[in-house]
């Protein structure tokens, strides 16, 4: 049985994210693109530490992850339909 490593990612990641102030970064003007494209930049050498712990099995687990992310974020995205809908 493998290491559970996905835990060591959402750990960093979300630590390192808070700390990268993103709602700033979209008041200052950039779009979720570039400020998760200067996210990846500045922080790729730690990307690549930690894509040398993830085994296949964790692969796999951050890939469902995903697919649940992207799951949410259609279902916000119909909620502020709904929300605009109301306000016109």
């Amino acid at each position: 049985m493998s290491k559970n490593n996905t835990k060591l990612w959402f750990s960093w990641f979300y630590q390192k994210w808070e700390k990268y102030d993103p709602g700033y970064l979209l008041e200052s003007g950039l779009s979720p693109s570039q400020i998760a494209e200067r996210f990846v930049n500045d922080n790729h050498n730690k990307f690549m530490e930690l894509a040398n712990e993830i085994d296949e099995e964790n692969y796999h687990a951050l890939k469902e992850f995903m697919k649940l992310s992207e799951s949410e974020l259609h279902i916000l995205k119909y909620f502020l339909k709904l929300i605009k809908l109301k306000t016109l």
